[in-house]
């Protein structure tokens, strides 16, 4: 069964929630930001734990591509599948996954977002392994959920249900709902209820049943991506590329994930699929987010991530961070994170974080486009 598997690494990303220190021209994905090697590299050598290279594909961006096959030299060209045009993980997951199928009719696919970190790895593989089996014989979408050890509020959030099954000692649970980042209260409540888990991004599926899926009504935008994979195929490259720029800029999470929640399974006259999760517990952060950064980094007696050239006085709980030769002094600072990088400098209350995104968005409309 295992010569079906195969990796889905998700490599377009920008990353404008780690502004300034990821940037159009640098994404996260691009950067050694935990070691000297990029957390693309680092996804790629997980991969290589669980699938041999000729099935471990990387999607990614059009003007991304140069740089993949550099980070990437032993993953043939003929993995590295470009969007058309940039797109959301919606649209990438799904033409990724469809020419997978296309080529191989009986894959399974694990996806895996490329700015993660993950240790134990052997444990994160045993999880997978679990994860891949279950959809190879079920009609379901398999999510990887990370057990919380903490009332996190930049995270998003699974709610589970019953337990439907095991494989290989694991327990798989149904999915009832997803919640997005939480405020404080809201996460303190997640987190001691024992029924939520951090939505992980990754997932594994069989193409065949996401396009049992898409046949229903309430995902007709998304069929679209069948005509341009078969646009793709025949050359027919400036018809994919307008075929492709109408659908929608979309995360994969919100975009099918959480409308396949809310329809509880139930596809019209399509078989039913269902949406599962193992509760995984390997240590897992999100290094899109500042907020993983101050958890993983060590704190002082007041609670403070100082790294860099960096000083404080009367701070409590902050990460301050600084890059080159900037000093960043800060007095009486509590939950801030202050991030200086080359020519840009983050100012933001740790509970406002999930903004960065949108400072990034203001700043390319008021001619700041160099700066991002």
């Amino acid at each position: 069964m295992m010569e079906n598997y195969h990796a889905l690494i998700l490599a377009g990303g920008i990353g404008a929630r780690l502004w300034p220190k990821s940037r159009v021209e640098r994404p996260k994905q691009f950067l050694a930001l935990s070691g000297r090697r990029s957390l693309l590299a680092k996804t790629m050598n997980r991969a290589e734990s669980l699938f041999p290279k000729e099935r471990i594909w990387v999607v990614c961006k059009p003007y991304q591509r140069d740089e993949v096959r550099r980070q990437l030299p032993q993953l043939d060209e003929s993995n590295i599948i470009t969007e058309p045009v940039p797109k959301g993980t919606a649209a990438a997951v799904l033409l990724g996954s469809l020419i997978i199928e296309q080529r191989y009719p009986d894959a399974v696919v694990s996806v895996f977002p490329s700015d993660h970190f993950i240790s134990p790895e052997e444990r994160f593989s045993k999880f997978v392994r679990a994860g891949m089996d279950w959809a190879a014989t079920h009609d379901s979408v398999v999510i990887y959920g990370i057990r919380p050890d903490c009332a996190e509020t930049s995270y998003g959030y699974i709610e589970t249900g019953s337990t439907v099954g095991q494989c290989m000692g694991w327990n798989c649970m149904e999915v009832t709902s997803f919640h997005e980042k939480p405020d404080p209260a809201t996460a303190q409540a997640y987190f001691s209820s024992k029924r939520y888990l951090w939505n992980s991004g990754m997932l594994s599926f069989a193409p065949r049943v996401l396009s049992k899926v898409l046949m229903d009504e309430t995902f007709s935008v998304w069929r679209p991506v069948g005509e341009i994979l078969k646009n793709v195929l025949e050359g027919r490259f400036q018809e994919a590329a307008r075929l492709y720029q109408g659908l929608p800029d979309d995360a994969f999470d919100t975009a099918v994930l959480e409308r396949l929640a809310r329809c509880a399974g139930g596809f019209g006259s399509a078989p039913e699929v269902r949406l599962v999760v193992f509760p995984c517990d390997f240590e897992w952060f999100d290094l899109g987010v500042w907020e993983s950064y101050y958890r993983m980094f060590p704190k002082d007696e007041q609670g403070n991530a100082v790294k860099g050239h960096a000083f404080t006085l009367d701070c409590t709980g902050s990460l301050v961070m600084s890059e080159g030769k900037t000093l960043i002094g800060a007095i009486g600072l509590k939950d801030m994170v202050v991030v200086c990088v080359d020519d840009a400098i983050l100012v933001c209350p740790r509970h406002e974080l999930d903004r960065v995104k949108e400072l990034v968005e203001s700043l390319r409309k008021n001619g700041y486009e160099d700066y991002t």
